[in-house]
């Protein structure tokens, strides 16, 4: 679908078909090229990439037939959320990616400068009336915390409820971002 200047893909939020190869391939395309994924192992494939493909729980964006932006994101139920957040990512279980309420974005892939362009298409468009999660990634150097994010349509208020009804498996400290 055209949004905007560019092609999206993503079946579960705006519907359509999409060949999983080639999702598979946008994805790893885009990895190749991000400092933080171009040396995960091949093993991380089916770990973290086949899961989402199969739940349809991606976001892939192209800009004149190149990819330029990849999301992913899972649903956890509480206890998915506590391995997720003290285990490393590569062992999440395959039944973890859609066991509950609680949406987290796994990867968020945009190695040539399109991150502030995807959060706005993201926030406005197809993601407008949520709240989620992310880890920062970057824990090593400034310990691990959480990130809220919430969609264009809601609230500080009702982000706030939200986080009420939805607290963290672990205690970690979270940033809320809009």
């Amino acid at each position: 679908m055209q949004i905007d200047h560019f092609d999206v893909q993503s079946p579960a939020l705006i519907g359509g078909e999409s060949s999983e190869a080639e999702i598979l391939g946008a994805a790893v395309w885009l990895w190749m090229h991000s400092p933080l994924h171009r040396d995960a192992p091949l093993q991380a494939l089916s770990t973290l990439l086949l899961p989402i493909i199969k739940h349809q729980q991606y976001v892939v964006v192209s800009q004149q037939q190149q990819p330029i932006f990849f999301m992913s994101w899972a649903w956890l139920d509480a206890e998915a959320e506590r391995r997720y957040l003290t285990q490393p990512s590569i062992l999440m279980p395959q039944d973890d990616w859609a066991c509950g309420d609680r949406m987290w974005i796994i990867d968020w892939v945009a190695p040539f400068g399109h991150s502030r362009a995807m959060r706005h298409l993201v926030g406005h468009t197809l993601l407008p009336d949520y709240c989620f999660r992310s880890l920062d990634h970057q824990g090593a150097r400034r310990g691990k915390r959480v990130f809220v994010h919430h969609g264009d349509q809601v609230s500080r208020q009702s982000r706030d409820h939200w986080l009420q009804q939805h607290p963290l498996a672990e205690p970690l400290p979270e940033i809320c971002i809009r």
